[in-house]
């Protein structure tokens, strides 16, 4: 479906049920991951030889999200950085946090498929850091708590695989989900079939602070 008809889609059901609308950012997600693992080579090659700042995750994504506004494959506009504002009671407005990176969706400046990436298994000279509790309290719990996609019904995270051990970083990732179930409302996992040279993909869901249940997506790239 092209992004016009999904956002008269996603428009005409706003007032709705948000499982009517889900459908329609899984087809979306499916689109940018597919995407990712396209412009991921590319994203790579000029940091391979790159070490400490210029492999942070922010400059890691900043090269990818650039990747994917030159492959020209994804309809909608694409924001590194998308700027979230909050007003209080008392109408002052200020600045809620930065997501990574949105999809956007329509007119509506509250719509998009927003994707927030963490870096995973950063080998040191000490050994490898895990970063698994980094990725759910830093990452999984923006979402959880509202504070990213409010009120929509999906979104996606992007895991950065230092050492490529995905498996390892799914196993990582699963126990530090599994030991703050309660706290990130965890509802459910889903994962997907293990391709070989493919990025490792699963779903999970979870219940909203403000009430909805939202399902995200999650893409680990190995860093080769």
């Amino acid at each position: 479906m092209q992004l016009h008809a999904i956002a008269r889609v996603i428009m005409h059901v706003l007032s709705g049920n948000l499982d009517d609308w889900l459908p329609h950012f899984r087809s979306l997600e499916e689109r940018v991951a597919s995407a990712v693992e396209a412009a991921w080579p590319v994203c790579v090659a000029p940091l391979r030889s790159k070490k400490n700042a210029m492999t942070h995750e922010d400059h890691i994504t900043e090269h990818l999200v650039q990747s994917l506004i030159r492959a020209k494959s994804l309809p909608g506009r694409i924001i590194y950085q998308h700027t979230l504002l909050a007003e209080d009671k008392n109408s002052n407005v200020s600045m809620s946090g930065n997501i990574d990176f949105v999809l956007t969706i329509g007119d509506d400046e509250d719509v998009y498929l927003a994707c927030e990436c963490k870096r995973l298994n950063i080998p040191y000279k000490t050994g490898v850091r895990g970063l698994f509790a980094e990725y759910v309290d830093e990452g999984l719990m923006r979402f959880v708590s509202g504070q990213y996609a409010n009120g929509l019904p999906a979104a996606m995270m992007l895991g950065y695989v230092m050492d490529a051990r995905t498996d390892r970083a799914r196993r990582g990732v699963k126990r530090a989900m599994e030991s703050r179930s309660a706290a990130i409302r965890l509802q459910s996992v889903r994962d997907a079939p293990v391709i070989a040279g493919r990025p490792l993909r699963f779903h999970t869901t979870h219940l909203c602070a403000p009430g909805h249940v939202i399902e995200v997506a999650h893409t680990f790239l190995a860093w080769h």
